[in-house]
């Protein structure tokens, strides 16, 4: 499908998803600008070679208070001598004849100006299909997966995704269908354009209006004989956008970009109006055809720009008209804080106020063991005065055997330890085996190569399970991209990745490591001879043959390669043979994206959103929101020697951690930068032992050992109806998002009158019939039960309420089960805050 087109016209939202970073410095003029700062124009100066030379330029105004602001579409232009060049009213310079001037700019009243010189503008350059015609069609998304470019194509006529094949392209669009879709005589009644013009009905509509660039260009090459410039076209050597960082003040709401290529001739070309843009958030922001982005309101924007294989990236951020804006330092404890209030303050929002003794004492138990406070020790914290009584919390939470439990289940997650392809017996060895790990705070780029390198026995050496899950080379290569590397590859098994420069080289030759990867079960461990998957017993992982696989694109026999790196060294005392030890030592020690994600992770779950969000997509388009503070954890971790508690206890003791969920006016729209602590539902198996725990009658789990609670249940399958109603993941997919944390109406069925809930409050020897029988007070019951509950006792309307309601029945028991209904059916205690 092809996309409307014009000069200044309505926001064009590219269908296209793929971007890097490849950036250039582009000098800009300056001038003096009015109350005090100066104007900038990008480039410094304009050079037209030919007819059909254009160039956009940027304005900026500089104010000596740091504010930015665009100025591109409401300056004013002019040019000296004036038929040497024509300067529309968003910037774009065309050439009239040949000379050498200036272009003055005037942004509200200053004045500066910049070179301009114009070489041969009667001859107009050829129409060149590798530049042009190519870049067009990714343009207005005609090879976009859901237009010509899906795997059947549209109406007859397909397109190579994204351009991947623009030989393939030519080919359909000069040779298919009988050549009417290019016709050299009349070029105007080639199909191609009686379609994208509207002139003949076409299913994805106008795309070029008449008079447009591209229509002309399209037309053009048609006319002068479609053909393909391959050989004599430059080959694109880099791609740069200005501005690639910028905070533009209130209240600007829009930024020109501009886009640059770089030919392997040493020509430079202004293809802004060529390039296609893709936003982060299409539904706040959206980028006109010319390059201008525009958005609704204060936010923050990832801006992708693609020319052909270049790729750059833009990152804006519109702050808020806040022009009494007073920052109050909060307090600082680590670098952590450095980091994220001094982003804050750059953009000009005020973290929460600190959380209360309360709400820290029950958002730490949770996030670090999975499991609430006992009344004894909220009682314990929130008696004791001391300053530093939550970094002792916090040292003592992560040292706790519950810690390794809740962990554990974290990993066993995104490691698919499900039951039908490990066994009903492999799921517990696999789960104590990660168990064991982190309760000796094991170094996770050991227990990853154990993981990778893994062979024998999935029963005695259970990280050779990571072979039960990832049966095929491919899969394999998927999870160690998703899972260790924070980057999806799945794309790339069928072509070039479309968000990233990761090709299908790079995927295959990832893949091959475990090309030579075998598994022999053992005789009757088959439950389904009809599912290849599902295997009960014990299998033995082996290695046999050359570690290698073909790339089916190009039927190439791909050797085992990094993405990006050269071929490893097999053989001899290095590797023994087994390309996995050299992939284990380049993913572990050679690459710092290893650190990255899994710091990002442990970031994720104990704030509740990624630096990187979402935590398995890092891609140059997808950058962090805080880089520095991305940097800062990463360093840590690998200070740390990779191990988890350390990692954990620093974020936990850090002032952002800590911060409250209650939000103020600058920081109540913002969810990327942590100025406030993430309300969110507690996790499924953390919720269910948090109502054993208060209600005193932990649930009971067929299948399991007795005793256990949810957070210690290996498989996918246990736990029941209520796990889950309440987003417990299949473990079909090595994705956190697998895990629900979306409210649904099954979930309030579960907690009026569910099983596990009706069973824990009518049950004599729960926490409410020993309380009863102890002969305590009424007052001394509800203190019970709210400090195990909200780590809290009742405020005074709370108790009034709560002791009403038992003074009036005629039946106390029946009473309490209903004060205690009430309770754990509260926000306060679903939520973790």
């Amino acid at each position: 499908m092809i996309a409307p087109s014009r000069a200044d016209g309505p926001p064009l939202r590219s269908r296209c998803r793929r971007a890097a970073v490849i950036v250039v410095v582009v000098v800009s003029g300056v001038a003096s600008a009015p109350h005090g700062g100066r104007i900038e124009t990008t480039p410094a100066e304009v050079v037209l070679s030919g007819a059909r030379a254009s160039q956009q330029l940027a304005v900026t105004q500089l104010a000596d208070d740091g504010a930015t602001r665009d100025l591109s579409s409401s300056a004013g232009y002019s040019v000296e001598p004036a038929d040497l060049a024509t300067v529309s009213g968003s910037g774009v310079v065309t050439p009239r004849r040949a000379g050498e001037g200036l272009i003055r700019v005037d942004a509200g009243g200053a004045v500066t100006s910049l070179s301009i010189r114009v070489e041969n503008p009667e001859t107009p350059r050829p129409f060149s299909y590798r530049h042009e015609v190519a870049a067009l069609l990714s343009k207005a998304g005609c090879n976009a997966g859901a237009c010509h470019g899906n795997l059947n194509g549209k109406g007859g006529f397909k397109l190579s995704l994204r351009g991947d094949d623009p030989g393939l392209d030519l080919f359909s669009i000069t040779r298919d269908s009988l050549g009417r879709r290019a016709d050299l005589v009349q070029p105007g009644a080639s199909l191609i354009v009686l379609k994208a013009s509207g002139r003949v009905p076409h299913e994805g509509g106008l795309r070029f209006a008449a008079g447009s660039p591209e229509l002309a260009v399209l037309t053009g090459w048609i006319a002068s004989g479609a053909r393909d410039d391959r050989v004599t076209a430059a080959r694109l050597t880099g791609l740069s956008v200005v501005p690639t960082e910028r905070m533009l003040a209130a209240p600007g709401l829009s930024q020109q970009l501009v886009v640059t290529a770089e030919f392997a001739d040493g020509s430079r070309r202004d293809v802004t109006r060529q390039a296609s843009y893709d936003v982060g958030d299409p539904t706040k922001v959206a980028v006109t055809t010319g390059g201008r982005v525009e958005v609704e309101g204060p936010t923050e924007t990832t801006v992708a720009v693609r020319y052909l294989s270049g790729r750059a990236v833009s990152r804006l951020t519109f702050l808020a008209d806040r022009p009494g804006f007073v920052w109050r330092e909060p307090n600082v404890r680590n670098a952590i804080d450095r980091h994220v209030f001094a982003k804050l303050k750059a953009i000009r929002v005020l973290p929460s106020e600190p959380s209360t003794d309360t709400v820290f004492l029950r958002r730490a138990s949770l996030d670090a063991i999975g499991r609430l406070p006992n009344p004894d020790e909220a009682r314990a914290f929130l008696a004791d005065a001391d300053s530093g009584k939550r970094g002792r919390l916090v040292h003592a939470l992560v040292r706790r055997p519950e810690f390794a439990d809740f962990w554990a289940l974290k990993w066993a997650d995104v490691l698919r330890n499900e039951e039908k392809t490990m066994g009903a017996k492999g799921v517990w060895v696999f789960q104590r085996w990660l168990r064991d790990r982190i309760a000796a705070d094991a170094p996770l780029d050991g227990v990853v190569r154990q993981l990778i390198t893994a062979q024998g026995s999935t029963w005695t050496n259970p990280p050779a399970s990571f072979y039960r899950t990832n049966r095929d080379p491919m899969t394999a290569a998927e999870t160690v991209g998703q899972v260790f590397l924070g980057v999806r590859l799945q794309c790339a098994r069928c072509h070039n990745h479309p968000f990233d420069d990761w090709s299908q080289d790079d995927y295959y030759g990832l893949a091959a490591y475990f090309g030579n990867v075998r598994r022999k079960e053992y005789t009757n461990a088959r439950t389904d001879n009809l599912d290849s998957h599902e295997i009960n017993g014990d299998e033995i992982i082996y290695l046999s043959g050359k570690p290698e696989l073909i790339q089916p694109r190009s039927g190439m026999m791909m050797s085992p390669r990094p993405p990006r790196g050269p071929s490893p060294v097999l053989g001899g005392s290095a590797g023994g043979g087994d390309a996995r030890v050299a992939l284990a030592a380049w993913l572990t020690r050679d690459n710092r994206q290893f650190a990255r994600n899994l710091a990002n992770r442990v970031w994720f779950h104990l704030l509740g959103r990624g630096i990187v969000e979402p935590v398995d997509d890092f891609r140059d388009s997808n950058p962090p929101s805080n880089p520095a503070l991305l940097d800062a954890l990463t360093d840590a971790f690998i200070a740390g020697e990779f191990r988890l508690q350390p990692l954990v206890e620093w974020i936990m003791a850090s002032e952002t951690y800590q911060l409250g969920a209650i939000p103020n006016e600058s920081n109540a729209g913002d969810d990327a930068n942590f100025a406030r602590a993430t309300v969110r539902l507690l996790p499924a198996e953390a919720l269910l032992d948090a109502l054993g725990q208060v209600l005193g009658r932990p649930d009971h789990f067929a299948n399991a050992p007795g005793g256990l609670r949810a957070t210690q249940l290996a498989g996918a399958s246990m736990g029941g109806t209520f796990l889950k109603a309440f987003g417990k993941p299949d473990r079909l997919l090595t994705c956190e998002c697998e895990r629900s944390e979306t409210t649904t109406l099954a979930q309030a069925f579960q907690l009026i009158n569910g099983e596990s809930i009706r069973a824990m409050l009518v049950a004599t020897d729960n926490r409410l019939g020993r309380l009863l029988d102890s002969g305590v007070s009424d007052d001394l019951i509800l203190d019970e039960l709210t400090l195990a509950a909200l780590a809290r006792r009742p405020t005074p309307s709370e108790r009034a309420g709560f002791l009403g309601h038992v003074r009036q029945a005629s039946d106390r028991r029946r009473a309490w089960e209903d004060a205690a209904w009430a309770i754990v059916n509260s926000k306060e205690f679903l939520f973790r805050r």
